[in-house]
């Protein structure tokens, strides 16, 4: 008989940065004039410029990082979906573990 040792699934810990994207009504409590400078001046200049997207460009970036089957943790993605690098907290295995413990330890107090 043959026993299978079953792997404990491995929380991984990623960090997105989408990028502004307007159209999320971010600026909505701007002024008259900023609201309307966005709407239609910079909107359509968004995609030529660096690190502005829309809603469903970061969404399908969000999406495509979070499904995807690698075990990378750790990793910081910028608005097109490309490994970057993070703060220095993010590589520091004393911050490292604290998130995981304060993670595991909110996880047990979600009822099953």
């Amino acid at each position: 008989m043959l026993a299978f040792a079953r792997e404990t699934p491995r929380l991984r810990f990623n960090a997105i940065e989408p990028g502004f994207a307007r159209g999320t009504d971010l600026g909505r409590d701007a002024g008259l004039f900023l609201r309307l400078l966005s709407k239609y001046l910079l909107s359509p200049l968004a995609p030529l410029i660096k690190y502005w997207t829309n809603p469903g460009t970061a969404a399908r970036m969000i999406t495509r990082v979070l499904t995807h089957d690698s075990d990378a943790t750790g990793v910081y993605y910028d608005e097109k979906g490309r490994p970057m690098q993070g703060s220095a907290q993010v590589h520091d295995p004393a911050v490292r573990a604290r998130v995981i413990a304060e993670t595991r330890a909110l996880l047990k107090t979600v009822p099953a």
